[in-house]
């Protein structure tokens, strides 16, 4: 959901060099007219990008309930899309039809019946049409786990009845069914978290949580970009992914420690326009900004690192093509696919809600 405008390393012409935020810039061209044209190049494109598809992800965070599941259905739509498509790249035998649909279930399982809840309204005060819709997403659970637990199988029959000589049956099981997993259930807590709403408190609600998973996970991504660019040395994990480097994760860390500090300061007394939408500082207790812009931090690192191993092993730099200069869907939302997951248990630990 991150459109970040900075990512990717500068591409050497004929040479193809790993995507990663924490990516450095060859030190002999480091600075010199012919390497700063194409950065400029690469950030004025990838900017361009975040502001055209920016603005439909942050109305649909705003929006919440059922505007807000239909924008994150369409990321994971894409996002698995392209995971498979990376899948099938190593050779896997990818049951697709059977995967979106276990996606599905897993979405309407969490968080998605509660977001429809949250639209529906109270049954109370809903027609005849509506308390019926209410009713079947309340006593629906056991339902939609039964469906979970058959969509876990069906890829495996399916596989049975694949005629073609294979040995990646196995796999391309197991890509199915934990693909759908992780893209569907990590990026659910996105919307996990836009339902930890307070009245009338707009921000300090679920609105305010998912705004800063999308802003530290962007500021990490950019300074961490940025620091690597200019000072990046020391690799963090060339085997995965050689761009990336300690003095850009260090950028990172920095930027996001930025973000999670704003967002717990009443900034609304500072600046005027913040007022008219209603801005709250979140709950977020002095001692715990450290703690939770590195745990951001390192989040994301492991995110974007996670999605370079499923790259590297399919042998491709980008999921797709889909946003110019930021790759696919998938290499959008790699990060925040672990940061969401930890400032949901974190934010659920401060409030009390944590289970």
């Amino acid at each position: 959901m991150v459109v970040a405008p900075g990512r990717s390393p500068v591409k050497d012409a004929g040479v193809k060099t790993p995507r990663g935020s924490f990516s450095t810039v060859s030190p002999v061209a480091s600075g010199s007219p012919a390497s700063t044209l194409p950065v400029r190049r690469v950030v004025l494109e990838r900017t361009l990008t975040a502001f055209l598809a920016a603005p439909p992800v942050l109305l649909a965070v705003w929006a919440g309930g059922a505007w807000f599941l239909f924008g994150l259905a369409i990321i994971v739509g894409a996002g698995l899309h392209e995971f498979y498509g990376l899948a099938r790249r190593t050779g896997a035998i990818v049951v697709a039809p059977v995967g979106f649909f276990l996606a599905g279930s897993l979405l309407l399982l969490s968080p998605g019946a509660e977001l429809l809840l949250v639209s529906l309204g109270d049954i109370a005060d809903a027609g005849a049409f509506r308390s019926s819709v209410i009713e079947v997403l309340n006593s629906s659970a056991s339902k939609r786990e039964l469906v979970l637990t058959v969509t876990v199988v069906a890829p495996l029959v399916a596989l049975l009845f694949h005629r073609e000589a294979s040995r990646d049956r196995l796999t391309g099981w197991a890509v199915t069914v934990l693909g759908a997993w992780y893209v569907t259930w990590l990026l659910g807590r996105v919307g996990a978290l836009r339902l930890l709403d307070a009245p009338s408190e707009a921000f300090a609600g679920g609105r305010g949580w998912v705004f800063l998973v999308l802003g530290a996970t962007w500021a990490c991504d950019t300074g961490a970009y940025f620091i690597g660019t200019r000072f990046g040395r020391t690799k963090l994990m060339p085997w995965i992914s050689p761009g990336k480097t300690w003095e850009g994760a260090g950028g990172g860390v920095l930027l996001t420690f930025a973000i999670v500090w704003m967002a717990s300061v009443d900034l609304a007394a500072y600046v005027p326009g913040l007022t008219a939408i209603g801005w709250r500082p979140l709950p977020i207790p002095i001692i715990h900004i450290v703690p939770m812009a590195i745990g951001i931090a390192i989040a994301a690192v492991i995110g974007d690192l996670t999605e370079s191993m499923v790259k590297r092993d399919a042998g491709a730099k980008d999921a797709s093509g889909f946003f110019p200069g930021h790759g696919g869907m998938f290499d959008r939302i790699d990060s925040v696919l672990f940061t969401a997951p930890f400032v949901y248990y974190y934010a659920g630990a401060l409030l009390g809600t944590a289970g």
